[in-house]
């Protein structure tokens, strides 16, 4: 968040992260930082001016780190569509249109999933799931 903080301050955006210090996942910290890379960057790059990040413990048990943006959000189809590798859903932005199927590849390999919703914001919510480490 604070890395966002500084590559998005000049277009006006800002990073809110309220996040626990007491919750750990079971994922390889490199593997963690890939998705929330991921996810921040594509919701700051979306954001008309603000990202939040939080956290849920799922009815499963499963740790929720929601990341939300107040961007134009994307319909039930469009959410479908770009979790699948390699589709860019406007090929006017910046990207490859591989992050969010990256995330999704990487969650499921560590036993969790990637879920788009709309966003409490009016964006889009990026809900990252992963077990939880005791």
């Amino acid at each position: 968040a604070r890395m966002m903080n500084k590559l998005f301050a000049a277009q006006g955006k800002s990073v809110l992260a309220d996040l626990p210090t007491d919750m750990f996942v079971r994922v390889e910290q490199q593997d963690l930082e890939e998705m929330l890379g991921n996810l921040i960057d594509n919701a700051c790059k979306w954001s008309r001016e603000q990202v939040e990040i939080s956290t849920a413990i799922g009815t499963d048990g499963l740790l929720e780190i929601h990341v939300d943006d107040d961007g134009p959000g994307l319909d039930a189809e469009g959410r479908e569509q770009a979790i699948k590798r390699g589709i860019r859903l406007d090929e006017t932005a910046p990207g490859t249109g591989l992050g969010l199927s990256i995330v999704a590849d990487i969650a499921e390999m560590n036993g969790g999933d990637l879920v788009l919703s709309e966003s409490p914001l009016g964006g889009l919510r990026a809900t990252l799931r992963l077990r939880r480490s005791s």
